[in-house]
């Protein structure tokens, strides 16, 4: 008998323990991540929208760079990435044309690092319309055909949308990840036991609220019965 009462409060003892590793490492709301509100819908209802918010301006964007295309690389074909840059001050705004007009132009998979490393390793200022433009017909792009796209209306436009897509999302840091229009967190919101960032913990945060999304989607509505 008392053999038996041993190994039961052995079992509840492990079942409590393991019970509370498993609630530590799924996400918290209001800490680990938060919910839009209210919340936004994506463009394409059969896939999981993950939208990073970024600067080129901030120092942060560029060391989470590396990691997220890692994480970017085991990501499944139902998790459609989108960058959106933000512009937390009128400073940052020739950065934000300068990646949409890197995107329009076909060439942001190429550049995109090299305007990281331009403004945080060489300390370059690509602050100005002018000297984005000179920067750009420097590293062998088009200088007349990247300043007619840069000054264009459609990239004028796509800024003002993603300034509008920042004050929907409530963005007030970067880098900052929404998913789905529901959920959004970000490195900083995401801590381990010091305090400080713990990087592998995010993308399993951002892996939990992927699987969460992809979990309601797989789950059948029931219809509500007439009359």
């Amino acid at each position: 008998m008392r053999i038996v009462k041993l190994f039961g409060w052995f079992s509840l003892a492990l079942f409590t323990m393991l019970a509370g590793a498993a609630r530590a490492q799924m996400p918290i709301q209001d800490k680990d991540y938060k919910l839009i509100n209210p919340p936004q819908k994506p463009p394409n209802a059969k896939k999981i929208e993950v939208i990073e918010f970024f600067s080129y301006a901030c120092p942060h964007c560029a060391d989470f760079e590396a990691p997220l295309q890692d994480w970017l690389k085991r990501q499944s074909k139902d998790v459609d990435y989108k960058p959106v840059p933000v512009v937390f001050r009128e400073q940052w705004k020739p950065l934000a044309k300068l990646y949409y007009t890197l995107e329009t132009m076909a060439v942001v998979d190429k550049y995109h690092d090299k305007v990281f490393d331009a403004i945080h390793k060489q300390g370059q200022q690509l602050f100005d319309d002018q000297t984005i433009i000179k920067w750009a017909g420097q590293q062998g792009i088009d200088g007349a055909k990247f300043a007619q796209v840069y000054s264009s209306f459609g990239i004028d436009a796509k800024v003002q949308r993603a300034m509008a897509m920042g004050r929907a999302y409530g963005v007030q840091f970067t880098p900052a990840v929404a998913v789905n229009g529901k959920y959004f967190t970000g490195p900083s919101m995401v801590t381990g036991p010091g305090g400080g960032v713990d990087m592998m913990r995010f993308f399993g945060v951002l892996d939990q609220l992927i699987g969460m999304e992809r979990k309601r989607a797989a789950t059948p509505t029931t219809a509500k019965p007439k009359g």
